[in-house]
């Protein structure tokens, strides 16, 4: 089911402004045993909500169209946190943050939306007594990783969904990793949120922070899951309408570029970050995010990327080198799609997870192997479609560079990293 929408989908703005068109895409996150196997394919289309001529619109830069979450997430859904050093590490330091701004005590609830395979809650486990809770469809596919004292619910959130186990007890700690970008309805989620949490309670969210996506042409954090794409102004907006005040933001490197925030009742006795607010505020104004430039530079990058990325593969091929992919993800089977790549320019990606192995690239159908595999065949090149987490790949593959290995990676610009390159880490 795809279906397009005629407003904003957190103010309900009916002004909305075509932005870019990554063309029509098999969903990405989805990899399929088959090439036969039908898979959903549909436009990857941002709008803009015209707030540069409607004082009461919010900016929110969205997709167009909705696709069906029970046909993304559950059984079908991909990736898993925990095989990921770099994602588990840095999951870490978010439950360590929270203890720095909530002292939890035994009994205390935690509830982590969207899950995945309970990696997030395990970190709790220097806090002997908490009620660890992980609410994610997924969860049913990855249940045999979750420690016993987590319980698991495998569903969507809702609040009636978490009443239904827990009654009228509230939760301290509610977190939402790389998620709430996910939502057709963000504000009805958010009222939710507010509804289950306690009131010295506090909700941590983290996910990509649009303009940082604008500044390092980060597209392919552009995929059917993906719903909305924030900055401050529409968190900010969306806090004010719920009843909720923001008592923490940072940014990091992660996913490409992210913001990290912590929220809490505006009745609570938190103090507001003022300061890191107006900060970002007026970074997006001097961006001049309510207007059409920096999207329309935005777009015109992307397409100079593809035509630069289609030059590397022929060269490579003029070249006689072997290329192969490096990390099936949904992101860089936005690349892929979008770019136009197959197997004839990448017969194959190499990947960790067992699960995906014998899989394909949806759209594109290029082979998914193991790791030792591709190693097998000493490929001149590693294409790395996980980008983001390129410190953490040079690290793990620093015997591949020394045998005289390149590894390519495609974003913010496309790099190439060999031995004598001097970019060891």
């Amino acid at each position: 089911m795809i279906k397009e929408i005629q407003s904003c989908r957190i103010c309900g703005g009916v002004d909305l402004k075509p932005i870019i068109n990554l063309g029509s895409q098999a969903l990405t996150g989805i990899f399929p045993y088959s090439i036969d196997l039908k898979i959903t394919s549909g436009p990857l289309e941002l709008v803009r909500c015209d707030d540069e001529h409607n004082p009461n619109a919010c900016g929110l830069l969205q997709l167009r169209h909705s696709y069906d979450r029970d046909e993304m997430y559950g059984l079908n859904y991909g990736y898993r946190s925990g095989l990921n050093q770099s994602m588990m590490a840095h999951l870490k330091s978010i439950v360590m943050q929270i203890q720095e701004i909530i002292k939890l005590k035994p009994g205390d609830h935690v509830l982590d939306i969207g899950s995945n395979d309970g990696s997030f809650l395990s970190f709790y486990d220097d806090l002997p007594g908490l009620k660890l809770i992980g609410i994610d469809p997924t969860g049913i596919k990855f249940k045999n990783f979750y420690q016993p004292r987590i319980q698991l619910i495998s569903e969507f959130f809702s609040a009636a969904e978490i009443k239904k186990h827990l009654g009228s007890q509230k939760i301290r700690v509610i977190t939402s990793i790389s998620m709430f970008y996910d939502l057709e309805n963000p504000l009805h989620f958010v009222n939710e949120i507010n509804e289950v949490l306690a009131d010295d309670g506090i909700w941590v969210l983290e996910q990509s922070y649009m303009p940082t996506m604008l500044e390092v042409t980060a597209y392919d954090t552009i995929c059917h899951e993906h719903l909305e794409y924030y900055g401050m102004k529409q968190i900010k907006w969306i806090a004010d309408k719920v009843g909720l005040k923001i008592i923490h933001v940072s940014l990091n490197d992660t996913n490409g570029g992210s913001y990290r925030l912590a929220l809490a009742k505006k009745t609570s006795t938190y103090p507001e970050a003022e300061s890191e607010i107006l900060t970002l505020l007026e970074k997006e104004m001097k961006m001049g995010l309510q207007t059409s430039a920096p999207y329309q530079s935005f777009t015109q990058r992307v397409h100079q990327h593809k035509e630069e990325l289609l030059k590397f593969f022929a060269q490579a091929r003029k070249d006689g080198k072997t290329v192969i992919g490096y990390g099936a993800s949904t992101k860089g089977n936005v690349i892929l799609q979008y770019c136009g790549i197959t197997k004839y320019e990448l017969p194959y990606i190499a990947e960790v997870n067992t699960d995906k192995f014998c899989c394909y690239t949806p759209g594109t159908h290029i082979p998914i192997i193991s790791e030792q595999q591709a190693r097998e065949m000493h490929p001149d090149y590693f294409f790395v479609l996980p980008w983001h987490f390129r410190k953490g790949i040079i690290e793990r593959e620093q015997e591949y560079l020394k045998k005289g290995g390149v590894l390519v990676f495609p974003l913010p610009f496309i790099e190439m990293v060999s031995k004598s390159s001097g970019q060891k880490v």
